[in-house]
Formats: C-alpha cells, sequence, structure tokens
C-alpha cells in the first residue's frame, strides 16, 4: 500500500505519468492499529521544510453503506431528511489519508499535527448504494507564522464523474521558514451571532466517533493517552464537530453545498458547547460553554454549480 513496506499481492500500482503521480490501488485499507504504529514510527522525521512527492492512493467500488452512514449520522445529529450528510465522504477516504501522511516519503512526522481547515464541497447528490472511486494525494504548501501547512486533496467519483471533494489543511509546527503563499483565514464572525443552543458532550464521545470514523488517535480516546500529548482530558475529533454543527443548521432538501470549517481551540470531553449563529449570512460558530472562546467557525452555502473546484484556500496576495 504505501513504499515503506512490501506490497501486498492484491495492491496494484499503475505506472505514474510525467505530470502527476498515479494512485495507488489499495484494496484493504490497513487496521486502524497498524497506521498509527505507522504514524508513531513518523515521529522521528526532522521539522524541515520540503516539497510534498507526488503520492496518491485509490480505493474504487467504495459502498455507502445503509448502516454504516445511519450509525454516523446518529451520533452527529443528521437526520433522515439530510440523506448521505456531506462530511461521510471525507471518512471513508480518511486510511487513505493515514497512508499518505504516514509514507516513507511524506517528509513531516504526523504526531502532533494540527488539523487548521476543511472544505468540502458536494457536487452532486449522493444515495445510499452508491459506489464510489476515491482518490487522494498531495496539494499545495502554504507558509504559517507556526510552522509549514499542507493540503491533503481528496475526490470521489461516481461512474467517473466527480460527485464530491474535500480538502483538508493540516499545520506541522516548528518547521522554520515554511514554503508556500502565506496561509490566512477566511472567515470572520461579524457581531450579529446568537446562541441557538447548547450541547453536552460526553466523556465517552471521542470513543464512540472512533468506532464509527476509524480515527482512534489517542488524543480522543482516553485521559491518560490525551495527557501524553499534552491534553488535560480526551479532546473530541474536530470532524465530529463540524459533522455536529453542520447537522444543526443545514437545510434539509439542499444537496449540492460549498462547506468550509476552520478549527479554533479543542474541545476538551467531558464538556459543554454552544452554537451561535448569524441570522443574515450562513457563517455559525461552536463556542464553549460561556460563549467567549470558538472551537470552530463555518460556513455553509449552496454551491454555484456542479462543476468540481480545489486548491482554493485563501492567501495573502501580498
Amino acid at each position: 500500500m504505501a513504499n515503506d513496506r512490501p506490497r501486498d499481492p492484491q495492491d496494484t500500482v499503475p505506472p505514474a505519468t510525467p505530470t502527476e503521480q498515479t494512485a495507488i490501488n489499495v484494496t484493504r485499507p490497513p487496521s486502524p492499529l497498524h497506521l498509527y504504529l505507522r504514524a508513531l514510527l513518523s515521529s522521528r522525521k526532522p521539522a524541515l521544510a520540503q516539497a510534498l512527492p507526488p503520492l496518491a492512493f485509490g480505493r474504487r467500488n467504495v459502498a455507502l453503506d445503509a448502516a454504516d452512514i445511519a450509525r454516523y449520522a446518529r451520533l452527529c445529529g443528521f437526520t433522515d431528511a439530510h440523506g448521505v450528510p456531506p462530511t461521510w465522504p471525507h471518512l471513508l477516504a480518511f486510511p487513505l489519508h493515514m497512508l499518505l501522511m504516514t509514507d516513507r516519503t511524506f517528509p513531516f512526522a504526523m504526531l502532533g499535527m494540527v488539523h487548521l481547515a476543511n472544505r468540502v464541497r458536494t457536487h452532486a447528490p449522493l444515495a445510499v448504494g452508491d459506489r464510489l472511486d476515491l482518490d487522494v494525494r498531495c496539494g499545495p504548501l502554504y507558509a504559517h507564522d507556526k510552522g509549514q501547512v499542507f493540503t491533503v486533496l481528496t475526490t470521489a467519483r461516481r461512474t467517473g464523474e466527480v460527485v464530491w471533494s474535500g480538502e483538508s489543511l493540516y499545520l506541522r509546527t516548528g518547521v522554520r521558514a515554511p514554503l508556500g503563499a502565506p496561509y490566512r483565514a477566511e472567515l470572520s464572525a461579524g457581531p450579529s451571532l446568537v446562541k441557538t443552543a447548547t450541547w453536552r458532550v460526553p466523556g465517552d464521545l471521542g470513543r464512540q466517533y472512533a468506532r464509527v470514523s476509524g480515527d482512534y488517535n489517542p488524543i480522543h480516546l482516553w485521559p491518560i493517552t490525551a495527557k501524553w500529548f499534552g491534553f488535560p482530558r480526551p479532546i473530541i475529533h474536530g470532524m465530529w464537530s463540524f459533522a455536529r454543527t453542520l447537522a444543526a443548521v443545514l437545510p434539509a432538501d439542499e444537496r449540492c453545498l460549498d462547506l468550509l470549517v476552520e478549527f479554533k481551540t479543542p474541545l476538551l470531553l467531558p464538556g459543554e458547547a454552544t452554537l451561535w449563529c448569524d441570522p443574515h449570512r450562513s457563517v455559525v460558530e461552536l463556542r464553549d460553554a460561556a460563549g467567549a472562546v470558538p472551537h470552530l467557525r463555518a460556513r455553509w452555502q449552496a454551491a454555484p454549480d456542479a462543476s468540481p473546484s480545489i486548491n482554493t484556500f485563501a492567501t495573502d496576495p501580498s
């Protein structure tokens, strides 16, 4: 699957073109334990600014399974009227993200990375029973005052047509002289946000979400494993917070969406979060119980058209 272990006989490695790496086809995604052992081994990589390799992984004919989607929807608050949650393909592609970021040729250590932002576009309605071809590859680099930002691009196709695309931005702190245009946040809260909901998040939510998402990062699971990485208690996955926020604000009849989230501060478990919405714009924040500190800021809007577009995170034009 990845080039730091023997190739599985069931994996196929198509030849690369001069301009773009053809995705390595992954027929059997590795277990979460295997992936996190790879992440642990990657911690020896130096914090040096480097270009990303032409690395890509793919999965073919991945089913949108009704039972799996139902468990995820219940945990995140989506209703049947929402259909397939717009964040679900991100979870299907997550093992490929892990393979890419723990590959021997990938320049940055995975442990300690900060999930900075995500953009999701649904270009066509998805339905239970659909089968998707997933493609994950390296995207642009951005310079950040705390280190190097890199992008992981995901594309989902149905019978050859792009129906979903995603961009995940991660920050590798401590990298000096980072490469790329300066990164800047796109979203501002504005003065008109009002509190619309309060949610209590239980202490085992990270373990519940890990079971449906496959993301067993130890910072989300137990107090002792969170403390190993500097957190006083477990923190909930940012993608759960994003999905829970979307479930509360998205209209049920909107299927083609352009979504953006910027993660701000961790949400500790157990805890309490408050949802703040702007009645004049489709901008929302998930904040702490007091409403003073944002955990995330997000924006949703109907997609202007069904054509795919990637690499659109803002950069400082100066």
